[in-house]
């Protein structure tokens, strides 16, 4: 399960993001639609909620808490991977101007892994005029359905340097405890440990044009997946107080996919809608037609908005 707008589902990313926002909550929904050119789309469809839960401004950190849930469905046999876990970080200010921050988090959670074999059709059940399912298979199958217990754990690095300047990064490792996914019992077939290092920035290009560079490589033996690109926020209102900016970006998965995002934002609400159009060797299959995915998400903040005199505090 990916995303092509990775940074929209913060927790996926990392669990270190839970509570790293300026408002007092976020919630936020994530779906994408891939490869139905090529046979049943695979449909992933997540949603998460986090929060501050606790700030101390006099010293300078606080305690967030997320919660996440996503399911993907595959195929003809209706093959689903369901994951939730629960997040906990710790947020620091590591500067005294109080825009330099570090955050940990951890993440337990459970995936669960079902199949439908019933959904299935098999060349033994062709009796030599037609299809007749009351034919046995012949084929072995095992459980339908595997649960497991899931573990992921996350740094995130943020530094706000100038007004109008500011950078990020972060590490994050999933499934550390390796869950067995094996219909059949096997217990060497588990699934691999996910590492994922991203980075970006944000700054000025005019007084009306703010550019956002970023990059995410992850690993998840033997696959490697890597993409980069950059979005643009475009705002040309004069009065200060209009928080709508439109958003347009390209990006590009290394030998897979070109990726072109567009979207609003709307003071606290969030929007974006993306395209992969597919570049790697599957294109006469898929006729480069990749995935649609949208996400959604709303940032709470019972602050009025007020004009920032210096640099702004991304926390407290």
């Amino acid at each position: 399960m990916h995303f092509s707008q990775y940074y929209a589902a913060p927790l996926e990313l990392n669990p270190a993001n839970a509570g790293l926002i300026t408002g007092r909550f976020r919630v936020g929904l994530n779906s994408k639609s891939q490869w139905s050119s090529v046979t049943k789309p695979y449909q992933n469809i997540a949603t998460f909620f986090d929060m501050q839960a606790i700030r101390r401004k006099f010293r300078k950190d606080a305690v967030g808490t997320g919660i996440y849930f996503n399911a993907d469905h595959a195929g003809d046999s209706k093959y689903s991977v369901l994951n939730s876990g629960i997040a906990l970080t710790y947020i620091k200010s590591i500067s005294y101007r109080n825009n330099h921050f570090i955050s940990i988090g951890i993440m337990p959670g459970i995936i669960q892994h079902s199949i439908d074999f019933s959904a299935l059709y098999y060349d033994n059940q062709y009796n030599g005029s037609y299809y007749d399912p009351d034919i046995n298979s012949g084929e072995l199958t095992g459980r339908k359905n595997r649960v497991n217990f899931d573990l992921a754990v996350g740094a995130h690095w943020f530094y706000q340097c100038t007004e109008n300047v500011s950078y990020h990064a972060g590490y994050s490792l999933f499934h550390i405890p390796r869950p067995n996914i094996s219909f059949m019992d096997n217990h060497e077939i588990r699934l691999n440990m996910k590492h994922t290092i991203y980075g970006g920035s944000r700054f000025n290009v005019s007084q009306d044009l703010q550019m956002l560079p970023m990059l995410m490589f992850c690993y998840q033996q033997p696959y490697t997946e890597i993409l980069f690109g950059t979005m643009l926020k475009y705002n040309r209102s004069k009065n200060y107080f209009d928080e709508t900016t439109i958003n347009f970006g390209l990006y590009g998965r290394y030998a897979d996919a070109l990726v072109i995002v567009a979207g609003m934002d709307y003071r606290n609400i969030n929007f974006g809608v993306s395209y992969d159009i597919n570049l790697s060797r599957l294109r006469p299959a898929s006729r480069v037609r990749g995935g649609l995915e949208f996400s959604i998400s709303y940032t709470y903040d019972n602050k009025k908005s007020k004009r920032i005199k210096e640099i702004p505090c991304p926390i407290f």
